[in-house]
């Protein structure tokens, strides 16, 4: 009686198990599953992503893009040295001065090294230049009230002139390659100046020393970007040094005295032709 007992509990169990893992097992192949509960939590769970508040979100850099660059800078100085100023007189009742300008143009080169940020429309480029300008020679003149000598000529020359500035340029993007921009900058800059008169009376005035005043220049132009990191640049530039002395001696059969200053300041209307070359120190692909 026990045993039969047992035997009927484990068939019952047997059987009970053989019911759930048929439960558990898919349908048979080409029978369709009911999948109707899954859609209605589906559709349940979209309604509920439908009713969250939407919050747009823009991507915000915490500091504007910006880039290291270097430009070479060539061009045409159309140079201008102004002389002017009231030297002492050196005979009584005389009313010497110097007056006149020297003009001619000379090649100009030199380069500068600068930050460009992203602007709207274009780039704020922050840069320190340094240049060079070739020899300007050339006449200007004494002016005295003695018929006899009249205006005599001074033999003027500016060598080795230079100029260091902090530019300021904005750039605007007026198509996929092509760019305007406009700014300027300040700094200082000079020259070796010598002047040197003959009156070819016996009397001689000569001078020479180093010039150096502010400068400052102001300008635009025109950019062609070649690629990602090569641009041409096409521009002009007003540039302006200030007044400068140098003293002179004059010197006759009898003595040789001091004459007072010879003054000059150094414009240019300068066209130049600049390269300028982003990232310069990552390699070229």
């Amino acid at each position: 009686m026990r045993n039969s007992l047992s035997i009927f509990v484990a068939t019952l169990v047997a059987a009970s198990s053989a019911v759930a893992c048929a439960d558990a097992l898919p349908d048979p192949l080409g029978v369709p599953s009911d999948l109707s509960s899954a859609s209605e939590l589906g559709s349940a769970t979209v309604d509920s992503a439908q009713t969250l508040p939407v919050e747009e979100v823009a991507f915000k850099s915490p500091t504007a893009s910006r880039r290291f660059y270097i430009t070479g800078i060539v061009g045409a100085s159309f140079a201008n040295l102004t002389s002017g100023g009231t030297p002492q007189p050196t005979f009584p009742n005389q009313d010497l001065s110097n007056f006149g300008s020297v003009n001619n143009t000379v090649f100009t080169s030199g380069g500068a090294a600068g930050i460009a940020f992203d602007r709207p429309s274009g780039l704020l480029r922050v840069e320190f230049e340094g240049r060079q300008r070739d020899l300007l020679s050339g006449q200007t003149f004494l002016r005295t009230n003695d018929p006899t000598l009249g205006d005599v000529p001074y033999a003027v020359r500016a060598a080795d002139g230079w100029s260091a500035m902090a530019n300021v340029w904005r750039d605007y993007s007026v198509g996929e390659r092509l760019g305007l921009y406009a700014g300027g900058g300040i700094g200082a800059g000079g020259y070796n100046l010598s002047a040197s008169l003959d009156t070819n009376f016996g009397e001689t005035q000569t001078g020479a020393s180093a010039v150096s005043s502010f400068a400052w220049q102001a300008g635009g132009g025109v950019t062609y970007r070649f690629t990602d990191r090569l641009t041409l640049d096409l521009g002009y530039r007003f540039f302006s040094i200030g007044t400068g002395s140098t003293p002179l001696t004059y010197t006759d059969f009898v003595s040789t005295q001091p004459f007072g200053p010879y003054t000059s300041a150094f414009t240019a209307s300068e066209l130049l032709l600049s390269v300028r070359i982003y990232e310069p120190f990552r390699k070229w692909r």
